[in-house]
């Protein structure tokens, strides 16, 4: 593939000539949210209103209700609600702009949930513990309280602050169909939507802007604001006759964590009204997905607090136990820290417990440990042998650096044979799209430890993006119970 746009030096964000763009200055000095934010704010809604109508209901009722079976109730409906709104699609993040389609989709979601809910009762409870009729009555007020929330949260969202949450959108190409396209959607309206500004390559930067939004310059640029996590959208608006170019830029986006939506040709072809794909009367066709984003976000990190303070908890001994040891075998710090490269191809400090000789560990150098290694310590070999080195990687989760399952994150540098990683495998960037984890596919597989040939890499690399492309919570689920068994087994650590 050829080299698209110059080589852009670190902390560059665009040309002189466009430094002076005020409104990307403007919007830099906005702090953004993550989309996600809106879907969870929109979870925790309609979980609060689930939880707390039934009690209302009860307390309202001329029939008193049993406290436990109104607390079963209201449990019931919550967990229903928000399955069935996760299912239906109730919680994506551009419906939570557009009132109407948000409505009807969580009364669909609680609709259903409520039926359940009364079948339930009806069958199962006894109707001095919980009538009916009060049953019912909760039912009814619960579902307009969802359907209430829900238009609150749209003139939120419509609103100065709830423009926070919108999409943030990068388009590529300044020509008439990138021009037609900023115009379409200050047409619209489209709320969901913040535009960052628009690159090109070939843009005569000038002007500074195309219709009201800033020309940030060649698309390098791109690259460096979706490192910032300044861009969770780029679409690609050039027309049909740049197809060699347009692959080149879905190819190279596509080891980014950002979406890609190609526009079609606006100048030279009509699109139906009946055709409404992605922005509002406007047909996109999407190329490349974020992984792991929207409310599969909110749930991984969920899983991350829920799993990395529980094992916190239980670990908090064994783990205080160990520093002891690494006091009394050798001296020197309890804890190694080194720099790796994880999510967005952002370095972080990991940590572990120190398991060499500490005038003898790597902290920059990125020299794998083999097997009877030297350097590495009595008690440090027992730990790897054991895998308790990685337990102060917790601390690395909760803070959110790391995930409890993910790539493993490697230092930068490290090399299969004589070749770096990423010399060795095209793709090894994409594994960046999703944060590092304590664990992973490819470890539960058995491809961990060293790395001496560029086939074991490959494979390791092969299993990290399938396990991107095919996450699930299932599928952290079953990675989690290996790694416990392959953990008691002692299975290929040293």
């Amino acid at each position: 593939m050829s080299r698209i746009g110059p080589t852009l030096r670190p902390g560059v964000l665009r040309s002189s000539q466009a430094s002076a763009a005020s409104p990307l200055d403007a919007w830099l000095a906005t702090p953004p949210l993550q989309p996600a934010a809106a879907s969870l704010a929109a979870i925790l809604l309609d979980a609060v209103i689930c939880l707390t109508i039934p009690f209302l209901a009860a307390a309202a009722a001329p029939t008193a209700a049993a406290p436990t079976m109104t607390a079963r109730f209201a449990l019931l409906l919550a967990v229903l609600t928000l399955a069935a709104g996760a299912a239906s699609g109730a919680y994506r993040h551009p419906l939570l702009f557009r009132r109407r389609e948000q409505v009807a989709a969580v009364l669909r979601a609680g609709g259903a949930a409520v039926t359940v809910s009364l079948l339930a009762v009806l069958l199962l409870a006894d109707p001095r513990d919980l009538p009916p009729l009060s049953a019912t009555g909760a039912g009814l007020l619960a579902l307009g309280a969802l359907a209430a929330g829900r238009i609150v949260l749209a003139r939120v969202m419509a609103g100065r602050p709830g423009r926070r949450f919108a999409q943030r959108t990068a388009i590529v190409g300044s020509g008439l169909s990138g021009g037609r396209l900023v115009r379409l959607l200050q047409k619209l309206d489209e709320r969901s939507v913040r535009i960052v500004g628009i690159v090109d390559d070939h843009a005569d930067l000038a002007d500074g802007l195309v219709e009201g939004v800033p020309l940030l310059g060649p698309v390098v640029h791109l690259l460096t604001l979706v490192r910032r996590g300044a861009v969770d959208e780029v679409v690609l608006a050039l027309p049909w006759s740049e197809e060699r170019r347009i692959l080149e830029l879905i190819d190279l986006l596509s080891d980014y964590p950002v979406e890609v939506r190609l526009a079609p040709d606006l100048i030279s072809y009509h699109f139906p009204r009946r055709v409404r794909l992605d922005l509002q009367g406007h047909p996109m066709l999407q190329v490349a997905d974020r992984p792991i984003s929207g409310v599969c976000s909110v749930v991984k990190r969920a899983e991350d607090l829920l799993v990395g303070s529980l094992a916190l908890v239980l670990c908090a001994i064994p783990m205080l136990l160990i520093a002891v040891a690494i006091r009394l075998d050798t001296p020197g710090p309890v804890l190694f820290r080194q720099r790796r490269t994880g999510f967005n191809n952002h370095e972080f400090e990991m940590l572990k417990f120190r398991t060499m000789h500490h005038h003898m560990a790597e902290y920059s150098i990125c020299s794998q440990t083999t097997r009877n290694d030297p350097r590495v310590t009595r008690v440090g070999a027992f730990l790897r042998r054991t895998s308790l080195d990685e337990l102060p990687q917790i601390f690395n989760v909760l803070r959110g650096e790391m995930s409890i399952v993910g790539p493993r994150p490697h230092a930068p540098g490290t090399r299969a044979g004589s070749r770096p990683f990423e010399q060795v495998v095209d793709r090894y960037a994409a594994r960046h799209r999703v944060k590092p984890g304590l664990t992973g596919l490819a470890q539960v597989r058995g491809l961990r430890g060293e790395t001496r040939t560029e086939d074991k890499l490959v494979r390791r690399v092969e299993s990290d993006l399938e396990y991107i492309d095919t996450w699930s919570l299932w599928l952290d689920l079953v990675i989690m119970l290996r790694t416990f068994v392959i953990v008691l087994r002692m299975q290929n650590a040293y």
